[in-house]
């Protein structure tokens, strides 16, 4: 196991603060092995025009070079860390941990935001009910596709929220971690794949609020999680056994597998 590295404006006492109108949002990047792309995706949080933001990036102890990109952008990330972890969600835990917002928002290495002013249009001087637990838009991924994020009854059959479409506000996580069950105490399963799924659905069956923008919020890759591999499916099949039972949950199963196989047999030939 690597030793724990970290460095950052945070390590210097540069810590940003809310404001009334205009909170601090964190924007939360894991990384593995990525360095030409951690690169871009520091130089995009950078140039958007909404001011009162932090870059938080985990890596998950890289040997490619990943580490001197962090260190040459120190002044640049306000905070970062270097270590072993034991999968994405581990990562963003740790993201979570070390970060200090009002409203929480993960970016991968391979997403954008829209445009430039993408934050500023969202949060600059609107005011967000305090019962508002998520804000929910739209990304285009793959090829120019546009996915509209969804928070319903529609839960139950799928994940509908795309990941880069939504920010969580602060207190989402002082509740549940990704891997939680709702108790609060560390799911018996570990998920690889559909740990944003398990938080969504936890939050769903909790009726937690939400607004739903109609803008667009990033561009995005295809993400593990949208790659129609067979451990995605099965485990929403455990996620909803876990959470509302077998014999609730076993109807939903049945649209499970005719997703997988739709897509293994016209998507996969196309």
């Amino acid at each position: 196991m690597n030793k724990k590295l970290t460095g950052g404006r945070k390590r210097g006492g540069c810590i940003k603060k809310f404001k009334p109108d205009s909170p601090l949002i964190s924007i939360i990047t894991v990384v593995h092995n990525e360095k030409n792309k951690l690169q871009e995706v520091i130089k995009e949080v950078r140039s958007q025009t909404y001011l009162n933001k932090e870059h938080i990036i985990i890596d998950g102890g890289s040997d490619d070079g990943t580490l001197d990109i962090l260190r040459k952008n120190d002044g640049n990330i306000d905070y970062w860390m270097s270590e072993t972890d034991t999968g994405i969600y581990d990562a963003m835990n740790k993201g979570i941990e070390a970060a200090d917002g009002e409203w929480f928002y993960f970016l991968g290495v391979d997403d954008v935001f829209y445009n430039r002013d993408t934050l500023k249009l969202i949060f600059k001087d609107r005011a967000i009910p305090i019962d508002i637990a998520m804000l929910l838009g739209n990304v285009i991924y793959g090829d120019e596709r546009l996915f509209k994020s969804r928070f319903g009854k529609s839960m139950y059959f799928k994940n509908t929220i795309h990941h880069q479409g939504v920010f969580y506000r602060h207190n989402v996580f002082e509740q549940f971690r990704y891997g939680a069950s709702t108790s609060g105490n560390q799911s018996t399963k570990h998920y690889r794949i559909s740990g944003d799924y398990q938080l969504n659905f936890l939050l769903f069956l909790q009726k937690a609020k939400h607004i739903y923008m109609n803008k667009i919020i990033a561009k995005c890759g295809s993400g593990i999680s949208m790659q129609g591999n067979l451990s995605g499916y099965i485990e929403e099949i455990f996620i909803r056994h876990e959470h509302i039972g077998f014999f609730k949950a076993i109807f939903f199963d049945t649209f499970t597998f005719l997703r997988y196989f739709y897509k293994k047999i016209f998507v996969s030939s196309q």
